[in-house]
């Protein structure tokens, strides 16, 4: 049976399609030199997937990109978020294409704990004796451990026996509207009346 493609238009189309592939495959990450915007340079980092969908299904993406200014944010990957209600868990692994306005409320609650406005990187953060004010008024203590880790220990909320401190674990991963610092847990907000 005669082909609708002569051989050569065959192999030629299947070679443009193996070499957009490659091309593909072979992009690699984006460059953390701050060309990329924060959400973009999250969104191209799989292991960020839960806190990208917290920031785009709480409406809380609005405050990133350079129109608004510059913002910090502490972004634990996936498995560092375990230990976070059940709940809460399922609306970031599967967030609805509509949240509910307490679904969004939920989620803005844990993306206000851990963002901070302005540009902070770790040196920064030293250079202010430590102290970063969070999106929910926060006070956060940043304590340098290395080049690009630290500790964080937030005011109001004790430590947990058992449970390590929260780390950076690589910081100051640059954005064109920021930075942003992995971190090895959630920054919790403080209970009610602390």
């Amino acid at each position: 049976m005669d082909s609708p493609f002569p051989m050569t238009r065959r192999f030629a189309l299947a070679g443009g399609l193996l070499l957009l592939a490659g091309c593909q495959a072979a992009r690699g990450p984006l460059p953390e030199n701050g060309t990329i915007d924060l959400l973009n340079l999250l969104k191209d980092k799989p292991e960020h997937r839960r806190f990208v969908n917290a920031l785009t299904a709480s409406g809380l993406a609005s405050r990133l990109g350079r129109q608004n200014g510059a913002v910090t944010l502490f972004a634990p990957t996936n498995e560092a978020m375990n230990s976070l209600p059940a709940s809460l868990l399922a609306l970031m692994d599967s967030p609805p294409s509509s949240p509910s306005e307490a679904q969004r409320a939920q989620l803005a609650t844990l993306v206000n704990a851990n963002a901070a406005w302005g540009l902070l990187r770790l040196a920064d953060i030293q250079a202010r004796q430590g102290r970063v004010v969070t999106w929910d008024r926060g006070r956060l203590q940043v304590n340098q451990t290395g080049p690009r880790t630290a500790t964080i220990v937030r005011e109001g909320v004790p430590p947990v026996p058992g449970r390590p401190v929260i780390a950076i674990t690589r910081g100051d991963v640059l954005a064109s509207d920021g930075v942003f610092h992995v971190t090895s847990a959630p920054i919790l907000p403080a209970a009610p009346g602390a």
